[in-house]
């Protein structure tokens, strides 16, 4: 039977899979399953841009689709990546993060424009890879990435934002204009080789941001620090749900209309005469991140 199974994977399969918000406490409670995967990467010394990854999604696709990331060359403001849900029929991709499918076999499920590493040389690797995985039923837990770059890049000076209203995520350089700050939440999301011999590889982090942010306490936490815990309180209420952090579209905004009021009674109003929503808020017009915004729209 063949390792790597070749088709796009399903919408069902894609939109089965847990979102970034319900795995925030897989890497605690995966602790052990995590440094038996990076042994297995320095077992089998497969290229550094290879790497483990917390399987996650942000948004549904529909049928035809794929989560495809991208790089994005702003004139004005430099390179962003853009990972949105794009026509399957729309151009070459490569996979990039990689599960292990309902048949034990390893397929992509987010993808990229750029060429990455042929996994496919690495056949022992990944036989033993979706050995552990089948067995300690970890399919909706932990697959592979493929940086297309020759080595793991740790982002530690990128942020990654949700754009709701445009179905992405958008990774920024913290050096660019970014909006007004919010609580996050730092999550790992992929690790590499664990070389038991020398400094194992740094892990990669994104950032799941709480829309509870127009107005922060005075005593706001420093950017490493988790949302305060009225803030999970109040996330988790909204949600429906108790435990853990849940990221909710707020029902309101400071508006200039009327100070705060329900978005449902002004959203196109406002958006028309101040703004852009974005991340759960208005970005007014004249800001930097509105120009940043602007520049990424008019170009992708």
């Amino acid at each position: 039977m063949a390792l790597i199974q070749k088709d796009f994977v399903s919408a069902v399969t894609y939109n089965s899979l847990p979102t970034i918000q319900e795995v925030a406490n897989v890497p605690q409670q995966h602790a052990t399953d995590i440094r038996d995967l990076r042994l297995l990467l320095a077992k089998h010394e497969v290229p550094e841009s290879v790497s483990i990854r917390l399987i996650h999604r942000h948004y549904d696709i529909a049928d035809g689709e794929a989560m495809v990331f991208r790089d994005v060359t702003l004139p004005a403001h430099g390179t962003v990546e853009v990972m949105r849900a794009t026509p399957i029929a729309a151009a070459q991709f490569h996979g990039m993060n990689f599960l292990v499918s309902s048949a034990s076999q390893l397929q992509a499920y987010e993808y990229t424009t750029e060429a990455t590493v042929d996994i496919s040389k690495y056949g022992t690797f990944i036989a033993e890879f979706v050995e552990i995985v089948v067995e300690r039923k970890l399919q909706h837990r932990f697959g592979l990435s493929i940086n297309h770059c020759s080595e793991i890049v740790v982002r530690t000076d990128r942020t990654e934002f949700e754009f709701p209203e445009e179905k992405c995520t958008i990774t920024i350089p913290i050096n660019l204009p970014l909006p007004e700050a919010t609580y996050e939440v730092n999550i790992v999301t992929a690790w590499g080789a664990l070389d038991t011999k020398s400094k194992p590889k740094q892990a990669l982090r994104t950032q799941t941001r709480c829309s509870h942010a127009d107005s922060p306490p005075p005593d706001t936490p420093p950017p490493d620090a988790p949302p305060p815990k009225e803030c999970q309180e109040d996330c988790a209420k909204e949600d429906g749900a108790e435990g853990g952090l849940k990221r909710v579209a707020p029902t309101r905004t400071k508006c200039s209309h009327a100070g705060y009021v329900p978005m449902g009674d002004c959203r196109d109003e406002f958006a028309k005469e101040d703004g852009m929503r974005f991340d759960g808020r208005i970005i007014q017009s004249g800001t930097p991140f509105h120009g940043l915004l602007s520049n990424l729209m008019e170009v992708w």
